[in-house]
């Protein structure tokens, strides 16, 4: 029993040394791969064309402030203590709202760019997928995002990918 139990862990480690040696490993700079991909210039004019629009908003209401400041400046020291408290109410006001649209412009913008990536990321992980199935890697590593510290050998996938994909840009 004891003699079994040793030559079936035996057998079992083999197996996993041999299938760890042949696994066949791959990497791809995959941001250099999103830059390629001829939809990334629509993309990205689409997400200037939105921050624009924010911009101009944002810049708006501040000069709305600025005008409000401004006249309050120049008439405080003609005015109640009423119109005073009011005014400062207001200015408060004005800041707040001006906080909040910088924060709403600056979580919608962060939801456009994730709403104009992930049909170009599905894309290409379908591309990866299907390359990786197709040559027989057992592993892709993307050395864009700087976890690969280290790799000696493997085989670059981005011709293989982009090829996949369609894209002739060097």
């Amino acid at each position: 029993m004891k003699k079994s139990l040793i030559v079936t862990g035996l057998l079992l480690v083999s197996a996993i040394n041999a299938t760890a040696q042949s696994a066949k490993l791959g990497h791809i700079d995959r941001q250099a791969l999103m830059l390629a991909l001829p939809e990334r210039k629509d993309a990205e004019s689409k997400m200037q064309a939105f921050a624009s629009q924010l911009d101009t908003k944002l810049k708006a209401m501040g000069d709305e402030y600025t005008a409000k400041m401004t006249d309050v400046r120049t008439k405080f020291d003609s005015m109640t203590q009423t119109e005073k408290e009011a005014a400062q109410r207001e200015l408060g006001e004005m800041e707040q709202r001006i906080t909040t649209a910088q924060e709403n412009a600056k979580e919608d913008l962060g939801k456009q760019e994730q709403e104009l990536m992930a049909p170009m990321l599905a894309r290409t992980d379908k591309a990866i997928k299907e390359v990786a199935t197709a040559n027989g890697f057992a592993y892709i590593f993307d050395t864009s995002t700087g976890l690969v510290l280290f790799y000696d050998g493997g085989e670059d996938i981005m011709p293989l990918v982009k090829k996949a994909l369609n894209i002739t840009t060097p």
